[in-house]
């Protein structure tokens, strides 16, 4: 052959019409029965739809529009017109763009997942706080806690929504102590609306901190309460203004600012306690009956805290009655008491009688059986069978068990062979794995 036709025939059969692109994304539209797709860069059709990149010629790579991208076909000029109308293919591009579907592979969408993921992680870190040290957490424990929550991003939702949905979600399941941080809030009023305002914001569920008389109210809230104290203030004619958006503590954690702060609500905590139990149900009796039964309790008291020192220690008991003379009252609670008392260690004498008996019969037990267990070893020793090729002895269970041991099969091939059988020590340090092969 010709070295030139050869030449021309490889030119002819080369396809010259195709743009073959790769690495690229790919936007895909159905029309009136054609497919048409566009080449656009990676991670750029996002930010052209949210509106954050608005030059098309950083998004597309080429403004040709294709029937098949990895083949590098061209859509033709007739089809473009029956379906969109028009031949401007930078407008059928935006079209495309817009409200075609994008072709995302599995790395994209992973990405775009972890980007979603950290984002939500990060607003839950910023907006929400520990209750009891009302400090954010860190974003590994946040990860973590959503994690064990078994929360799943949405990647059609909005992040904000989906924060709102993984606050709840851990509140709901226990899975860490979470709150949203409080909002710190200026409320700017007439002079003489700023008290009906402060009583109406206390209702709504917030902490005032400051209220100026004249026209002003600090005061702290929950995010949630937003719309309400903004319908409250403008109802007052005033204006709302947001100081912080998140209040946490300051300052470093330290040892001693932790040990403060949880003596601050253990102090609290028995504070409530002791409020709780102080307040007593009034009595319709007159001022006789209510002196009597304060006595009675009074009494009841006493005597309780008597029994308690005399169960501590009776030694002490008797030195302090000898040193403080005793009415007729306290005498008899004396006699009652070391009756008491009495009574206490014989119940406790008997329990350890009877746990002396109970552990000499198992003792005599245990050797009346002890000829039976010697009896039983020695017909097991008597039962023993010994192996002709091996020697030793061996049990039922072990005597079918060795001859399928390896060290058996060994010493038939040695006797095979003329050679005298190893024991079962001189086995177990010789390399017997080529014998078998």
């Amino acid at each position: 052959m010709n070295p030139k036709s050869y030449i021309m025939s490889r030119q002819i059969t080369q396809p010259v019409n195709q743009v073959r692109l790769t690495n690229v994304a790919v936007v895909r539209m159905n029309r009136h029965g054609k497919r048409f797709e566009v080449a656009c860069y990676r991670n750029k059709v996002v930010n052209y739809r949210q509106g954050i990149e608005t030059d098309l010629s950083e998004v597309l790579q080429t403004d040709r529009i294709f029937t098949n991208v990895s083949k590098g076909e061209f859509a033709n000029s007739a089809d473009l017109e029956k379906a969109f109308g028009s031949v401007d293919e930078k407008e059928i591009c935006r079209t495309i763009l817009l409200k075609g579907q994008l072709q995302v592979s599995d790395m994209e969408r992973s990405a775009h997942l972890e980007n979603t993921l950290r984002e939500i992680a990060t607003m839950v870190c910023e907006k929400c706080v520990n209750p009891e040290s009302n400090r954010p957490y860190t974003l590994d424990t946040i990860r973590d806690a959503m994690r064990e929550a078994e929360f799943n991003v949405n990647l059609t939702r909005n992040t904000k929504q989906q924060f709102l949905d993984c606050v709840k979600l851990i509140k709901q399941k226990e899975v860490l102590p979470l709150e949203r941080a409080k909002m710190k809030m200026c409320a700017y009023l007439p002079a003489d609306e700023v008290e009906s305002t402060q009583k109406c914001l206390v209702n709504a569920g917030v902490h005032i901190l400051t209220s100026n008389d004249a026209e002003r109210i600090e005061f702290l809230m929950d995010p949630g309460l937003y719309r309400d104290v903004d319908a409250i203030v403008k109802g007052k004619k005033g204006r709302l203004e947001i100081l912080e958006q998140a209040v946490f503590e300051q300052g470093d954690v330290g040892l001693q600012s932790e040990l403060a702060r949880k003596d601050k609500l253990r102090l609290a905590e028995q504070h409530q306690h002791t409020k709780d139990t102080a307040q007593v149900p009034t009595l319709n009796v007159d001022n006789e009956e209510a002196h009597r039964v304060m006595e009675k309790l009074e009494h009841a008291l006493h005597v309780n805290k008597h029994e308690d020192d005399d169960e501590d220690s009776d030694e002490n008991e008797d030195e302090d009655y000898n040193q403080v003379p005793l009415t007729k009252k306290q005498l008899k609670e004396k006699q009652k008491k070391s009756k008491k008392a009495k009574r206490r260690e014989k119940e406790e004498a008997e329990e350890r009688q009877k746990r002396i008996e109970k552990e000499r019969v198992r003792q005599e037990e245990r050797e009346s059986r002890a000829p039976q267990i010697q009896q039983q070893t020695s017909t097991e020793v008597d039962k023993t069978k010994s192996c002709n090729t091996c020697g030793g002895s061996f049990t039922d269970s072990g005597y079918r068990t060795h001859f399928k041991s390896d060290w058996h099969r060994f010493n038939l091939k040695l006797k095979l062979q003329g050679v005298p059988c190893i024991s079962e020590e001189e086995f177990k340090l010789c390399d017997a794995d080529s014998f078998f092969h």
